[in-house]
């Protein structure tokens, strides 16, 4: 029982070196440089899946039709079985529009539009894209210099976040924190929201086709294209984009459902670290409750909840507020809650809903 006392306090200090540890691999990852670019670069294929996101499409597309590219660049969206005007849209911003109306057996929906893009593309360099992403007008030609002056085959970043929702801030804020709290090797670890990829290494390794029925595509890219060998890079590219990840609290619950349950094939033990970390994220709300605070020193849940609060201080900048680390124990019961929904609908092999699919 002393034991079992002694690991329950360690387990409630631990979110302080853990979050800090995550904002140390954070900043390392190197931020990506934002000066202008004048030299001409090559060829460049904007590829953009959506599956009904014409309520995005209306703000992205502008911003992928203003970047200052010193090379020719073309647009391609890739329409995913949409039910509403996705394609429609596409075609009114003038861009290359692919409407697939069947999904191929052993596929799921967007890694077959990232493919079916990719198919289409006539760049010397891919740029795989969200339709939440806005972009800033220097972002894709500082990208694609940064990869051909570090001689890179693939560059992803991590993008800043326009979270206007509080609960969505203060969830992603210790989901991306837990996240990183676990991570070992970035190289392995690369975001969809933002691929950039030489064409040839794309079809040497088989692309989006090699993780055909993967329900988190971009994290089996990596690990794929990693084992291959490839030359990659993760960066922060808060100057390079933005994205506002989910429309509503409806959305984030299955988002952030899909997420946690599949990080855990292709995260392995980090998944572990990250799952301790934000159960002791929480461990200081739980120190409020009457049978916990009996147990516990006089101000304890005090204690751990400022210790807990000061981890996530450069976590709560990046989302918008400091007074979001005061916050950040509750923030973690979402979090928590969506990994074992998730988790257990995958053992009962019910699988996930996102974008009105069951994956």
């Amino acid at each position: 029982m002393v034991n079992l006392l002694k690991f329950i306090h360690l387990l409630d200090l631990l979110s302080l070196p853990l979050a800090l540890r995550a904002d140390w691999l954070y900043r390392h990852m190197g931020q990506l440089p934002t000066t202008p670019v004048t030299k001409p670069l090559p060829k460049l294929s904007i590829i953009l899946p959506a599956r009904n996101e014409v309520h995005n499409l209306g703000r992205s597309l502008p911003t992928l039709q203003s970047i200052n590219y010193p090379g020719y660049f073309e647009l391609i969206v890739v329409d995913d079985n949409s039910t509403d005007s996705t394609a429609t849209l596409a075609e009114e911003f003038y861009t290359t529009a692919i409407r697939l109306d069947t999904l191929p057996p052993g596929w799921l929906g967007k890694p077959h539009a990232c493919h079916q893009g990719a198919t289409r593309a006539t760049g010397e360099w891919l740029l795989f894209t969200d339709a939440d992403v806005l972009h800033h007008p220097n972002g894709p030609a500082n990208a694609v210099r940064h990869a051909m002056q570090r001689n890179l085959d693939v560059l992803s970043l991590f993008l800043e976040h326009r979270g206007t929702n509080f609960t969505e801030r203060l969830s992603l804020m210790v989901a991306y924190a837990g996240l990183f709290a676990g991570l070992r090797r970035l190289e392995k670890f690369i975001n969809g929201q933002y691929i950039l990829l030489r064409r040839e290494i794309y079809q040497a390794s088989g692309g989006f086709a090699a993780v055909r029925n993967e329900k988190l595509e971009d994290l089996a890219l990596g690990a794929h294209l990693n084992q291959l060998g490839y030359r990659i890079q993760t960066m922060r590219g808060a100057g390079a984009a933005s994205v506002k990840m989910y429309t509503d609290n409806f959305q984030l619950w299955h988002g952030m459902t899909r997420l946690s349950a599949g990080t855990l094939k292709w995260l392995g033990v980090s998944s572990l670290i990250t799952a301790l970390f934000t159960t002791a994220v929480i461990s200081p709300l739980l120190n409020t409750m009457p049978k916990r605070r009996k147990n516990k020193p006089h101000g304890w849940a005090l204690l751990t909840w400022g210790i807990t609060a000061a981890g996530f201080l450069p976590w709560a900048r990046r989302f918008g507020s400091y007074w979001l680390a005061l916050l950040a124990p509750l923030g973690a019961i979402p979090v928590l809650s969506a990994a074992v929904w998730g988790i257990i609908r995958q053992m009962l092999g019910r699988g996930v809903v996102w974008k009105d699919r069951i994956v």
